[in-house]
């Protein structure tokens, strides 16, 4: 009886320096390391599809780099399209600087980088390749995914010490159109034919009014096919989305088509914030048919 008591307070004792000994470790990496509890996202502080990306830099040499990891996420169901933009900035007491940007979209699967050049220069030069950037200069298709969005910021020529901030938009757009390639859309019998189809040609959308989403835009789909007449060879068709209100053309495609026994056709996804639109392609045949965008 004498040998179990002993042995039982041997046990606890074992058990209470054990105790002891990580309870110590981790007020110690606590109090003299105390950056390694911050380090990683956690979902209750990343943002999911984000309208809006709040950033601040600040500045204390002639040039250098800044990395913001992991600042929100970006979640794509089907299909989407990017367009990054600074929408809104601030610089305080530099007085000259070079600012341009990358986006970083990583899931398990993909990964995309979108060069933003020349985002601010007061008072410097900021020379950049003339071609248009996806992303940047026009939107950007992106595959389904869950996709982690890291921004770098990178500067030059800038005097004395300061701060900017920077009001960052992932869909800088009013509207967009995406190609959906050769997939079909199934039963149309509750879809809308645009005026003037004929059995050579046709516009079909699958509805002509959408309510926003949580992110502020309207979806439509639309299916487009063209007869092959003798001799035809088409290569793309033309499609523009223009605002009635204003006459403004908010979208353009250019899509190559693909050949499916006597016809092309393509299928597209719409998205557009709330407005009157009309839907028109342009080339290898014209129609049209208006659409319509109200907040939810």
């Amino acid at each position: 009886m004498s040998s179990w008591f002993i042995s039982k307070k041997i046990s606890l004792a074992v058990l209470v320096i054990i105790v002891a000994g990580l309870l110590s470790t981790y007020l110690y990496f606590v109090i003299f390391y105390p950056m390694l509890t911050s380090t990683l996202p956690t979902s209750a502080t990343v943002t999911v599809n984000p309208s809006l990306v709040s950033l601040e830099l600040e500045i204390t040499s002639s040039e250098g780099m800044r990395e913001f990891k992991d600042i929100a996420i970006i979640e794509v169901d089907d299909v989407d399209s990017l367009l990054f933009r600074i929408v809104d900035s601030r610089v305080e007491k530099l007085e000259s600087l070079s600012l341009s940007g990358r986006v970083r979209l990583e899931s398990g699967e993909k990964t995309y980088e979108i060069s933003m050049p020349c985002i601010l220069f007061p008072a410097s030069s900021c020379p950049r390749i003339t071609m248009i950037i996806p992303g940047y200069d026009a939107p950007l298709t992106i595959e389904s995914g869950r996709y982690l969005l890291t921004f770098e910021l990178s500067w030059r020529e800038a005097r004395d010490s300061g701060k900017v901030s920077l009001m960052l938009s992932p869909r800088a757009y009013d509207a967009s159109m995406i190609s959906l390639g050769s997939r079909e859309p199934g039963d149309t019998s509750n879809w809308v034919t645009a005026e003037g189809s004929t059995r050579s040609y046709t516009l079909l959308v699958d509805k002509v009014e959408a309510i926003t989403d949580d992110l502020g835009f309207g979806e439509f789909k639309a299916y487009v096919w063209v007869f092959q007449t003798v001799g035809d060879d088409v290569k793309m068709f033309r499609l523009e989305l223009t605002s009635i209100e204003s006459g403004i053309v908010k979208a353009v495609l250019d899509v190559p088509v693909e050949k499916k026994e006597i016809y092309y056709h393509v299928m597209l996804a719409v998205k557009a914030r709330p407005g009157s639109y009309e839907l028109s392609i342009k080339h290898p045949i014209q129609l049209s048919i208006d659409l319509r965008v109200r907040e939810g």
